[in-house]
């Protein structure tokens, strides 16, 4: 009977995962229309200089992202691991506690910035003129206020990751992007260009959506609906605890190597070479689109799975994601050959954007999927303290690179310094997989 229940979980799983993978494909095939769409629309818009101080204030936004100090990420694990087993009333005392540290957590950074926000030259910041230091300034006070308040709304597509319905997740993420596209065509229409505007329709429409959502969800789920009766200090320990770990994997692979590209580039080559760089990433991208379809829902499906003993299922599952993997790279070399032409049907000459770029940019998303591909599954399996190790040491190596050749030559030292070090984490991580799936992780491996 205990081996008819497992085959029964084994089949359950994999037959949610392959629903995930497939509502996910469609969802991500919307956004991936909306990103290429928004793109040439709101540089008409805006025009490259502005588009490129936009694409820069988007770093900025998401270095804030990162200060949840990871209570998002191991909030996800632990109400998956509490649902898993059925206690949902462990499970609303982990939600209510996260929502409420994070709440607490936004409400003290929105203080600490008040001064800073209206002290700092933005002009000097961004490095352009082409906007005026009041405009500058309200728009990056807008954009912080809603990212702030997005801080704790985005954690409501957490619960349906949790309850095993990634796609919804995406579902909400895809909406927040279209919604942003109709407002910022029908800007075109009406109004001249202006960064302020087009901030507002990025920031805001994300937190509409999360609040509009959660009606439906508690709704269904009443047995979830936060409260602060359920605040629990003990769980809250214990989700810092983990989400700390999280939080300096956060700041360190992917605030520092991912999230100051763009800062590092216009400060080494300007604003207008920003717009250059994103052009390129935007385009290999979606690569990391097509292989997130299948990656991103496997995550929470290996904490199930590991919480029920199914090792088996695992390692299926991890060898599938590998193979994955290497035939996104043979598509990534097709890319990179048809990549010229893309770019003049989707930008024409608008931008020019140099096939050095554009190789130096689909290696790193190459090197960057792999990495997600292993992560994913030390992340699902609550091991990531080696995780923390290389992410803090392969960080430092990169911000010496950066400063050592990033300047000399330009986007592509940049790029392929970023490109070095997801190589270097996918190694370590990829031998650390193998000890885990073979069950002869032990130490530090196993922590």
């Amino acid at each position: 009977m205990m081996r008819n229940n497992k085959s029964a979980n084994t089949n359950s799983r994999s037959s949610m995962l392959h629903k995930n993978i497939l509502f996910s494909g469609v969802l991500k095939a919307i956004g991936l229309i909306t990103s290429l769409v928004i793109v040439p629309i709101t540089i008409n818009y805006l025009n490259d200089e502005v588009y490129g101080v936009w694409m820069t204030i988007t770093s900025v936004l998401y270095w804030i992202t990162t200060f949840d100090i990871g209570l998002g990420n191991g909030m996800r694990n632990y109400l998956t691991e509490a649902l898993s087993k059925g206690d949902t009333a462990l499970g609303r005392s982990y939600l209510s506690t996260t929502l409420i540290l994070l709440s607490l957590i936004a409400l003290t950074m929105g203080a600490a910035l008040i001064y800073p926000l209206y002290s700092i030259n933005f002009n000097s910041f961004f490095n352009t003129y082409a906007v005026s230091g009041a405009d500058l300034r309200l728009a990056v006070i807008i954009a912080v206020g809603f990212t702030l308040m997005n801080f704790v709304l985005k954690n409501i597509g957490f619960i349906f990751v949790a309850l095993q319905r990634y796609a919804l997740n995406d579902l909400l993420a895809i909406s927040g992007n279209v919604i942003s596209l109709i407002i910022i065509y029908l800007l075109t229409k009406v109004t001249s260009g202006s960064l302020v505007l087009v901030v507002l329709a990025y920031t805001l429409t994300s937190c509409v959506v999360y609040l509009l959502a959660a009606i439906p969800l508690f709704w269904k789920h009443p047995e979830l609906k936060p409260s602060l009766r359920c605040f629990d200090k003990r769980l809250g320990k214990k989700i810092v605890g983990k989400g700390l770990g999280f939080f300096v994997i956060q700041i360190s692979s992917c605030l520092v190597i991912f999230g100051a590209a763009n800062f590092f580039i216009t400060q080494a080559c300007g604003p207008a070479a920003v717009t250059t760089y994103n052009i390129a990433y935007k385009f290999f991208n979606l690569l990391v689109i097509a292989y997130t379809i299948v990656l991103a829902p496997m995550w929470n499906a290996y904490t199930d799975a590991y919480v029920k003993g199914d090792m088996l299922w695992i390692r299926a599952t991890f060898r599938k994601a590998l193979l994955m993997w290497g035939l996104s790279v043979l598509g990534g070399a097709v890319m990179l050959a048809l990549c010229n032409t893309f770019y003049k049907l989707w930008v024409g000459s608008m931008v020019e954007v140099p096939l050095s770029v554009s190789l130096c940019t689909l290696v790193y998303v190459c090197f960057f999927n792999l990495n997600n591909c292993v992560t994913y599954l030390i992340n699902g399996l609550n091991k990531i303290f080696v995780q923390i190790i290389i992410s803090l040491a392969v960080t430092a190596l990169y911000i010496i690179s950066v400063y050592a050749i990033g300047g000399k030559l330009g986007i592509e030292g940049i790029v392929l310094s970023m490109a070095a070090s997801y190589a270097v984490m996918s190694a370590v991580h990829l031998y650390q997989c193998y000890l885990l799936i073979g069950n002869k992780a032990n130490g530090i491996w196993n922590k």
